[in-house]
């Protein structure tokens, strides 16, 4: 349980895309966790417009390009984070759905535009590979066993009915699990 006290107007739900950001690059994980907490829904139905390639992996390209989209945005651009965020969101699945199809192009038509994303960098990818892999150790170690196991069916682009029956317990399980998984994002991680 988290004994200090946090202002309503400082909690991480209550700030904007860019103090999440600005907190998450400085170290805060509860900040962090907000913003995968905000986009994984976003990724997960992006990773599913993709015929032909695996959901589960490009959700987890898709949160590989939000990491990188933290720590590579710029607020002196004048751009929204939401829109940059997206842009290395949609490249970073590009690339790895190119690179699982053999270059084969039926990626989705709105997505077709090809533009240059630093996080593409082999050097990039294992450190973004590596922050993931650090995020998800500490995003485990706080989660049950149930927990964990649902929220990786979620992120890989499963349906509640989807994880129920895979995990054979109810829909109503699997809808509390998560409610648990998205409290400790935001209130335990620290």
């Amino acid at each position: 349980m988290n004994d200090k006290i946090v202002p309503d107007e400082r909690r991480p739900e209550n700030r904007t895309d860019e103090e999440l950001v600005a907190a998450a690059v400085n170290g805060d994980r509860d900040c962090a966790a907000e913003l995968i907490n905000r986009y994984v829904g976003i990724i997960r139905k992006r990773a599913m417009t993709f015929s032909g390639g695996l959901p589960d992996d490009l959700a987890q390209e898709g949160l590989m390009g939000l990491l990188g989209a933290v720590q590579s945005y710029d607020s002196s651009k004048e751009v929204d984070f939401s829109a940059y965020a997206m842009i290395c969101v949609r490249n970073r699945m590009i690339s790895a759905y190119r690179k699982q199809n053999s270059g084969v192009e039926t990626v989705p038509q709105e997505q077709a535009e090809d533009t240059h994303d630093p996080a593409d960098i082999p050097e990039n990818i294992v450190l973004q590979r590596e922050e993931l892999n650090d995020l998800l150790s500490v995003i485990g170690s706080r989660l049950s066993q149930l927990e964990l196991r649902v929220f990786r069916a979620y992120v890989s682009g499963a349906s509640y009915d989807q994880i129920a029956k895979k995990l054979d317990i109810s829909r109503k399980a699997v809808d509390n699990a998560m409610q648990r998984v998205r409290r400790k994002l935001k209130d335990s991680l620290e």
